[in-house]
């Protein structure tokens, strides 16, 4: 580095590394090209709206270090962050919440209730797809049936009427040539909920997911009848959706949001132990045994490693909706979907 005077001497530092309470902190070095002017490198972290690199200036030959503070995380010698966390059963009572303005941002918003929410003026925005592909199993009693067209006539667990547990049951039946409207839906609740009513015989079938899947061979008489990301591959899962004021005020927290949900896709996608690890500690009740079968019955394409969607898949979602009435006006895909924030992080990290 160089002190600004009239003919600066080497200050004969070197940068090494920088922690920060005990904690390693993210360095880029770099040195300014040229000789004997001002000149001009890339920030190595900020960027503009446009997502191009901001510019940091300096004298040629000199020495810039850039550091990523671990700001926003916390090691055991910060003071404690006191965080209240809201459990809301299902989709359908979600979406009422953000509706009504007691949550700015859901990260886990069913796909279709979603899409059918901003048909009917809900003013919300997707902005990342968390998971494209369904972490759904189709399962039942074995009384009840052991094909999807022995179903007929039997009851199925949904989480509400209108949601995505009552859509994608319906879909996964018409698929494989069997009418939907032969079977009764009753509105329970969460997976939990619904695989605890399956159990105790309170209901014929339901959709759960991987988690509860991987608990069946302790229950004989439940059978899975169909994965459904591979029956119904074109219909999303998890939105990232956000209150279109809450989107156009604080855009830079969306995209923040949006490189986190990317960056733990990918993380996820290729660390199974170390989502377990986490898993078992916030998933209670859930032993790492079983997080570990549930990690390996999930669809490879599940964790949204681009937090993107097909539009195609979009259209063939809206004309399902459209098809059994839950739906008069679809939003145009590129009204729905923010896409700025996605593409950007994509531009900086690449698409997989």
């Amino acid at each position: 580095m160089r002190h600004r005077l009239a003919d600066p001497p080497l200050d004969g530092l070197s940068f090494l590394s920088a922690t920060y309470l005990g904690v390693a902190v993210e360095s880029t070095v770099q040195t300014f090209p040229g000789s004997g002017a001002v000149t001009c490198v890339d920030h190595p972290y900020i960027v503009d709206d446009t997502g191009a690199p901001v510019q940091v200036c300096g004298d040629a030959g000199d020495t810039y270090v850039a550091l990523r503070l671990p700001f926003g995380s916390f090691t055991p010698d910060q003071p404690p962050l006191d965080v209240e966390i809201v459990e809301f059963r299902g989709s359908p009572t979600t979406l009422k919440a953000l509706l009504a303005g007691e949550l700015d941002v859901v990260m886990n918003l069913g796909g279709t209730d979603a899409i059918v929410g901003a048909s009917k003026g809900a003013k919300i925005k997707l902005f990342v797809v968390l998971q494209p592909v369904t972490a759904y199993h189709f399962v039942a009693r074995r009384e009840a049936g052991i094909t999807l067209p022995a179903l007929a006539g039997r009851n199925v667990a949904v989480s509400g009427v209108g949601a995505i547990s009552y859509h994608i049951p319906r879909m996964v039946l018409e698929r494989s040539g069997v009418d939907p409207d032969k079977l009764k839906y009753i509105a329970v609740g969460s997976p939990a909920d619904r695989f605890k009513a399956l159990l105790a015989g309170k209901v014929d079938a339901t959709v759960v997911t991987n988690t509860e899947v991987a608990k069946l061979e302790a229950h004989p008489e439940i059978l899975s009848l169909a994965q459904v990301a591979k029956v119904l591959p074109e219909i999303p899962y998890e939105f990232g959706v956000a209150r279109e004021d809450y989107v156009e005020k604080n855009p830079e927290t969306i995209y923040k949001l949006t490189r986190a949900s990317i960056e733990a896709n990918r993380w996820i996608a290729a660390n199974k132990a170390g989502t377990v690890e986490i898993a078992a500690k916030v998933v209670k009740g859930e032993s790492p045994e079983i997080l570990a079968k549930a990690y390996d019955l999930g669809d490879p394409r599940l964790w949204g490693v681009n937090g993107d969607m097909a539009e195609q898949a979009y259209k063939f979602t809206t004309d399902f909706l459209l098809k059994v009435g839950y739906m008069k006006d679809p939003v145009p895909f590129d009204k729905f979907f923010d896409r700025r924030f996605v593409d950007r992080v994509l531009r900086e990290l690449g698409r997989m």
